[in-house]
């Protein structure tokens, strides 16, 4: 889920419907025209006269809003994920496509093998998918509808889309996945407050479960320096230490503690959502949900975390030594924050919903959170403010929430009335009547 990803020299900024990339060593930046891909999409489609209209009206319809950014270990690809139900892969030394891998439903997460060999993605419908990244197909071919028939004779390697079937899957829609290290376990996040660690690429031999979440699981991360850690964080408001192998929780953060003073954004938010239909009632919480984190290991045996909750500006700073957590500051913010992200040199990056200065930066020096006002970064997003603002479309996490219905305090209404009219019948008050098929 995230759309801001650093990786060598280069920072990559998912804005709307293009990727911006910043190169740290020169300050020059590059435009990927992921929207121009897409439309190539719908021209490819249209010429081969497919006779599903069901499916050309859906990718027709459907926007090039980005939906995750991952660069490879090895740093010579970059994966992009839209809406479109398309994932394209970069080539980061020509900054050309590379390959692209249509989808039958949409992504919500991507990731990479420790050995930049295997793209994977996730759908909303719970599957997983599988795709080489190196030797498939020459940097300029358009990319295919999975429908086509045919449409991969002429690639170097013969991988056809037509014939790939899901590596796993959730009863429930996935939020996110990872891979660990040795690339021995597939883990995966659901709506379902489940965090399924399996065995990769045999998918069906499952390792262990991690529960304990009390709502939908948004994110899942490998700590890096650990074999055996991954934290998580949920629509509950908590991040949750595991020891995945064990299915054990060995941490859990209530981010309630940091931001009491901060929830008159939510309440505002969740009234207006009530107003606006009374059944908001039946799914909203009472705190909001953590959206993501960003994790970066610094010098030290500590591992930041710099986490985002919905509906509040700030950012909440956590270090993690060992399995201990300690909370470090929360940084207020004057509008809401939607992507953050770890530098390679420690600074903070948020994109966060200002029109005119979409990036901001901060430091940790001492134990202490300071803004550096005049970063290049800074600078970067007055300049492309129009790319960051325009066309930019997020997550709705309410949707992710299930209803809740009271069903004791239904049966306890309905019962009253019974008793009451029994009472009036008894009483005179009005005509007896019967109770079920066989009174008398």
């Amino acid at each position: 889920m995230g759309l801001i990803e650093v990786f060598g020299d280069f920072i990559a900024f998912g804005c709307g419907k293009n990727i911006l990339i910043y190169n740290n060593r020169n300050s020059e930046t590059h435009m990927l025209d992921v929207s121009e891909v897409n439309e190539k999409l719908e021209i490819n489609e249209k010429n081969t006269g497919s006779n599903d209209e069901d499916k050309l009206h859906t990718y027709k319809s459907c926007e090039t809003q980005l939906v995750s950014v991952r660069a490879s270990p090895d740093g010579q690809y970059l994966a992009v994920a839209c809406e479109k139900k398309v994932v394209t892969v970069w080539s980061t030394e020509t900054w050309k496509l590379h390959c692209s891998h249509s989808l039958v439903k949409r992504p919500v997460a991507i990731a990479i093998t420790s050995d930049s060999g295997t793209l994977l993605v996730a759908d909303k419908s719970g599957d997983v998918y599988h795709f080489p990244l190196k030797g498939v197909t020459s940097e300029n071919e358009l990319p295919h509808l999975p429908y086509q028939k045919n449409s991969r004779e002429e690639r170097t390697e013969k991988w056809d889309d037509t014939k790939e079937k899901p590596l796993m899957g959730h009863i429930s829609m996935l939020l996110d996945l990872t891979v660990t290290e040795d690339i021995r376990y597939i883990i995966t996040c659901d709506r379902d407050e489940k965090i399924r660690v399996s065995h990769y690429p045999n998918s069906y031999n499952i390792e262990a479960f991690c529960l304990g979440h009390q709502e939908f699981v948004t994110q899942v991360s490998l700590l890096s320096k650990s074999n055996q850690l991954i934290l998580s964080c949920s629509g509950d408001g908590t991040l949750r230490l595991w020891n995945y192998l064990k299915g054990l929780c060995v941490a859990c953060i209530d981010t309630r503690e940091q931001t009491t003073s901060l929830l008159h954004h939510y309440e505002k938010y969740m009234q207006q959502r009530i107003n606006e239909s009374e059944e908001a009632r039946r799914y909203l919480p009472d705190y909001p949900a953590v959206m993501s984190f960003s994790l970066h290991s610094s010098c030290s045996e500590d591992i930041l975390v710099a986490a985002l909750l919905h509906r509040i500006p700030a950012v909440l700073l956590y270090k993690i030594k060992g399995t201990e957590v300690e909370h470090i500051s929360t940084v207020e913010l004057e509008a809401e924050p939607q992507v953050v992200a770890w530098s390679q040199s420690g600074e903070l990056i948020v994109q966060h919903e200002d029109n005119e200065q979409p990036l901001c930066m901060f430091k940790l020096l001492n134990g202490k959170v300071q803004q550096v006002a005049g970063h290049d970064l800074v600078s970067l997003g007055r300049k492309h403010k129009h790319l960051f603002t325009e066309g930019q479309s997020w997550l709705n996490l309410d949707i992710l929430y299930k209803q809740r219905y009271d069903n004791v305090a239904d049966y306890m209404k309905k019962k009253e009335e019974r008793l009451a009219m029994e009472k009036a019948a008894k009483d005179g008050l009005i005509p007896p009547y019967k109770k079920g098929r066989w009174s008398k």
